[in-house]
């Protein structure tokens, strides 16, 4: 089962939340953790959030040929570097990873926001869609401004996101500890689950993954 993690921004949580998606469903089942474009990678030598999401899926770090030095949008940083961002062929390393390392669940980290461009019409969006039959996760920082950026976010995706999670990537402010209640009360969306910035695991999420694992169709 594929599952594709998209942002409501960037910097909102995603590789912390993949990572403790990987570390849970490893202790049940076979996963594979991917990132297959990463802006902001100084050093060729450096594994990045690509390193991150492996450990924690405990294989090792598969380095794409996406990854771009300076921390800017995707698109950015591959024109500095003359790398072209094709989503095909993203698509087909992604394959490529899961024929030669089969798993139970491949989570595919994206880079940067859901609408963050990839290249002249295409964004993160695009290659989730490309990526399809997929789960998709959307993750918001549990933090001021979330309400507004996970409406957004929702009005202007394709399809709504099988769940939605928030992180404590942000540093704490007032709002903090009451967002999921809030998207809640405002009819916004549901929050699966809020994940601290001490969070060691991600029980509700896993548990929902391996149900939905169970119970797939044959479309997923």
């Amino acid at each position: 089962m594929r599952v594709v993690m998209l942002g409501t921004g960037t910097d909102v949580g995603k590789t912390y939340v993949t990572a403790l998606l990987a570390r849970g469903l490893r202790a049940a089942t076979s996963v594979l953790a991917l990132k297959p474009i990463e802006s902001g990678v100084a050093d060729a030598s450096a594994l990045g959030d690509a390193g991150t999401i492996a450990e924690a899926a405990g294989h090792a770090a598969r380095l794409s040929p996406w990854r771009l030095r300076r921390p800017v949008s995707p698109h950015l940083a591959a024109r500095e570097q003359g790398v072209s961002l094709e989503i095909a062929e993203v698509v087909r390393w992604v394959q490529a990873a899961e024929l030669s390392a089969p798993a139970t669940f491949t989570l595919v980290e994206t880079a940067g926001g859901a609408f963050s461009p990839l290249g002249l019409g295409t964004t993160n969006v695009e290659l989730a869609l490309a990526l399809e039959p997929a789960l998709w996760i959307l993750v918001g920082p549990d933090a001021l401004g979330v309400l507004h950026d996970v409406t957004a976010t929702l009005r202007a995706l394709p399809r709504a996101p099988d769940a939605v999670l928030l992180s404590g990537a942000r540093p704490a402010d007032q709002s903090t500890g009451s967002n999921a209640a809030e998207l809640k009360a405002l009819d916004i969306c549901e929050v699966l689950e809020t994940l601290s910035s001490g969070a060691q695991q991600a029980t509700t999420t896993v548990q929902w993954l391996l149900d939905r694992m169970t119970k797939k169709s044959p479309q997923i």
